[in-house]
């Protein structure tokens, strides 16, 4: 246990509640379905996103851009940048309306290296803490002052519970909604069980965030459904939206520390980063019709451009 202290064409879907990696066969005792509206009332706080239901999930649209600035901090950087994605429609983010107790919930140790975890109240998701390469992001300096960087595809993702988001969505709310249905709360002096969890008195359940590792979301108590085109431990819970790398991918830039992430306009973005003591700028943006450009500026002055499009789907 946890003591913390702080303030389908035919595809082969596998609901995860047995035959799972490094599981243990717990409860799985009928948990209360959870008040859509009052999660929808969430979500819909933060501009820009908007949310919709059928009879099993919520799902939530966002363009994956949060409102905070983004960046600023990470000192081990893969040279990506922030851009918008296109998280609606059939796209969207689906979080379960009806929880289930899993029989055998799945350890993010050895699981979930792939895809998001849960999903931000402000629209943006949240990935397990360790990366695709299963060491603790937070650790090795891959994110940003607020948790979060971005993958190949530019899409800005959190590592850890987005606790900055607690002002805006009231004390004793969540900040966050894990992908099998299940609230994830800041910080609790309570005891959680070995998923970071606990179960309250109407029978719900409920994530907390810890300040160590693992942070958040220690094991999956609900049920998900598996993606059948993965494999542990980068398998991913399934639905997921689709990202598309729109740049070439790029090596880490060694010794690169983002130090600075400004607003320039509408779409229009500037990160600066400081490389052997000396400061280099991209300057970014895009169109309504998704032609995107990058403005390299060198610490001479010098700078080249480069354009962009997405592939055609």
């Amino acid at each position: 246990m946890y003591l913390t202290h702080g303030a389908l064409g035919v595809v082969l879907l596998l609901i995860v509640s047995c035959k799972n990696t490094g599981t243990t066969k717990v409860s799985t005792a009928e948990v209360p379905a959870n008040n859509v509206t009052l999660m929808q009332s969430f979500f819909e706080k933060f501009d820009g996103v908007t949310t919709h239901t059928d009879d099993n999930y919520l799902y939530i649209s966002s363009n994956g851009l949060p409102d905070h600035d983004m960046m600023v901090g990470i000192t081990n950087w893969q040279q990506q940048v922030p851009i918008n994605q296109n998280y609606t429609g059939d796209n969207s983010w689906a979080i379960p309306t009806h929880p289930k107790m899993a029989e055998k919930p799945l350890s993010t140790k050895t699981n979930l290296l792939k895809g998001a975890i849960a999903v931000a109240v402000n629209g943006i998701p949240i990935f397990n803490p360790l990366n695709n390469r299963g060491e603790d992001a937070n650790v090795i300096g891959e994110l940003d002052n607020w948790g979060g960087h971005c993958g190949r595809a530019d899409d800005y993702h959190y590592h850890l519970s987005p606790l900055h988001l607690q002002d805006q969505v009231g004390a004793g709310n969540p900040v966050a909604y894990a992908v099998d249905g299940f609230p994830v709360y800041g910080e609790t002096t309570d005891v959680l069980d070995e998923y970071l969890g606990k179960t309250n008195a109407d029978g719900s359940y409920q994530y907390h965030t810890i300040k160590e590792y693992p942070y958040l979301i220690a094991g999956m108590r609900g049920e998900v459904i598996l993606d059948p085109k993965t494999k542990a431990p980068e398998n991913q819970v399934y639905p997921q939206p689709r990202t598309q790398e729109l740049r070439p991918a790029l090596r880490p830039l060694r010794g690169a520390e983002i130090i600075d992430f400004k607003t320039l306009g509408e779409n229009s973005y500037a990160l600066t980063y400081s490389l052997d003591s000396e400061e280099h700028i991209i300057n970014y943006k895009w169109d309504n019709e998704d032609n995107y450009s990058y403005q390299f500026i060198n610490p001479d002055g010098t700078a080249t451009v480069e354009t962009y499009k997405p592939r055609e789907k």
